[in-house]
């Protein structure tokens, strides 16, 4: 029989809040991202606001060592206490079930290791970040996992892995997770929009608050 995964966004459905933006505000207040660079950073995003989640070019000079320590400081001290107790519940029971289970983020690859390891995810789907050099040039590197492309990836691995999807179940919090949603057999709206809450409800979808 195929294999059957559960599928995990992972803001606002496995960490209350935004873990990326954690993370910037963190490289700041280390020093490591002057603020100087963090206000001209958000300027350009203001200015091109279709940009905001695919522009890393904040990470552009840092090290991938130093990038990659930081982040383990950053989900030790303010990622990990944010991390919900049903939602790891959760995964832990699908885990148990015999499910593989799925991380699938925008959110950085190298912010988002520990909590693979924490919650005891088998597979990530996250941003990756060019690096040349040993440094980070602020380029993404592949698909950058949000809306559509989640369902892309998802599908990639499905067929590396050989999963049912029809088996599958997908958590997510935000309209742009109905690609994910409609491919599966059994999606999850988790601390919904209003417009994923109100497409959960005409679709019978389970609602869960985590």
């Amino acid at each position: 029989m195929a294999q059957a995964a559960a599928i995990f966004d992972v803001d606002r459905t496995l960490v209350r809040g935004h873990t990326e933006r954690l993370f910037f505000w963190y490289l700041v207040r280390q020093g490591r991202l002057k603020v100087a660079d963090a206000l001209a950073f958000l300027s350009r995003l203001a200015a091109n606001p279709q940009q905001r989640f695919n522009d890393k070019t904040y990470l552009r000079g840092l090290s991938v060592e130093d990038a990659v320590r930081l982040a383990g400081e950053c989900y030790l001290r303010l990622i990990s206490p944010r991390l919900s107790p049903l939602a790891v519940a959760q995964v832990r029971r699908h885990h148990e079930e015999g499910c593989q289970i799925v991380l699938l983020t925008g959110s950085l690859a190298i912010l988002m290791l520990p909590l693979k390891e924490a919650v005891g995810a088998d597979w990530l789907i996250a941003t990756e970040v060019m690096a040349r050099d040993g440094f980070f040039t602020g380029e993404i590197l592949g698909l950058h996992p949000r809306g559509k492309n989640k369902w892309l990836l998802v599908q990639e691995l499905s067929r590396r892995q050989g999963f049912d999807l029809s088996r599958c179940y997908a958590y997510g919090d935000h309209y742009e997770d109905l690609a994910v949603f409609q491919g599966v057999g059994h999606p999850v709206a988790v601390n919904p929009s209003w417009r994923l809450r109100r497409l959960a409800r005409r679709q019978r979808w389970p609602i869960r608050i985590f």
